[in-house]
This record gives structure tokens, C-alpha cells and sequence, in this order.
């Protein structure tokens, strides 16, 4: 089940990630912009958005890392700490490296910072929230949940006008082919075959 898992999630990452790449080569970024921004205050929209950020995310997953220490399953705690602390880091490396700017500053509707490409909210919203699912789900509709939590977080930050939808579609992507890459080494070693299947405590 976890070999299965890791190869979908690369599988479709890799996806994402292609059609990120060819939206900004063919120019398709800039109508999409035009068409999926809001144009007006969104406070409802950005109090969203904030909850795929570092200040949110980061105290979730160290929660989350806090239980699986409680329950005595430290090689979880430390593929989670790995993958999600090596993940965040490679997107602000990418961040540093592509230097994209971002959407006219005119269209913002919430003040940024860093470089653009790729969408760091997506991609650490999509690695943390799979993640987490991964570990404590009880069934495939607990990554489903996951996953759209993602795309909710995504489509804010396009819907802010604070990134091309590139950024997001290989934000996602991103998150996806680093977890399945991570959870198919750590299904390699042996430590849990299969994530999904409930973990006796006892």
C-alpha cells in the first residue's frame, strides 16, 4: 500500500508540477489572473489563507509531532519532522533560486514578501495536511480531506492575486512528489508498510 501511495503521489505531482511549468511558458498565467482574482477586500478569503501559512501549519505539524512522541511511535515523529522540515526548506531554496516575481503589487489584496514561484502556502498546506492524514487517518477519505484542504489554500492565494496560478499548480505538486519521495523511502526501510492501516497502541 505505501509503495502504491508513494508512486500516485509522485505520479501526480510530477503532473501538477508540468502543468505549472507549461502555464507560465505558454503565457496562459496572465488571463487566468484576470479571470480567477477577487477584485475587492476579501478578509474572509485572506483569514483563509492564513491558515495554510508557516504560523499555522508550523504549530499544527509540531502538535502533531508531540502526539506521535505521547504514543511512542518515534520513527513516525521523525519521518514527519524530515519531511516537512527538509520540504519547507527546498520550496524557499526553489523560491531563491527561480526568483519569479509575483502578480502586479496593484492587484494585491494582502501584502507579501518573497519571490513567487513556487507557492509556498500549497505546497507546505498539501505536504503537512497528507502528511498528517497519512499518520492518523483511518481511511483514503482522511487524505481526500487533506488534499482539498490544499487546493481550498491554493485557490486563496490566486483568488488574493499574490500568485500566478503556476505557482500554485506547481506549489501542489511539489508537496506531493516530496512526500511521495519521503514516504517511499520511508516504506523502503521497513518502518510502516502500510500508513493508512490503524496503529495498535496497546
Amino acid at each position: 500500500m505505501g509503495d502504491r501511495q508513494a508512486f500516485l503521489f509522485i505520479l501526480c505531482g510530477s503532473l501538477l508540477i508540468a502543468a505549472g511549468i507549461g502555464c507560465w511558458w505558454f503565457g496562459a498565467d496572465l488571463p487566468l489572473h484576470r479571470l480567477l482574482r477577487l477584485t475587492d477586500r476579501a478578509e474572509r478569503v485572506i483569514a483563509l489563507s492564513a491558515l495554510g501559512g508557516l504560523l499555522v501549519m508550523g504549530p499544527l505539524a509540531l502538535a502533531a509531532l508531540g502526539l506521535l512522541l505521547w504514543q511512542r511511535r518515534s520513527a513516525d515523529a521523525l519521518w514527519l519532522l524530515l519531511t516537512i522540515g527538509t520540504g519547507r526548506l527546498a520550496v524557499e531554496g526553489i523560491k531563491l533560486v527561480v526568483t519569479r516575481p509575483r502578480p502586479p503589487v496593484i492587484d494585491w489584496l494582502e501584502t507579501v514578501k518573497s519571490w513567487s514561484f513556487p507557492s509556498s502556502h500549497s505546497a507546505g498546506t498539501m505536504m503537512t495536511c497528507v502528511a498528517l492524514a497519512l499518520l492518523f487517518g483511518r481511511n483514503g477519505w482522511a487524505i481526500t480531506a487533506a488534499v482539498l484542504a490544499a487546493l481550498i489554500i491554493g485557490w486563496s492565494r490566486v483568488a488574493l492575486a499574490v500568485h500566478w496560478p503556476s505557482d500554485v499548480l506547481a506549489g501542489w505538486g511539489f508537496g506531493l512528489v516530496w512526500l511521495g519521495g519521503s514516504l517511499g523511502f520511508y516504506t523502503a526501510l521497513g518502518a510502516r508498510p502500510d500508513p493508512l492501516r490503524p496503529v495498535d497502541n496497546a
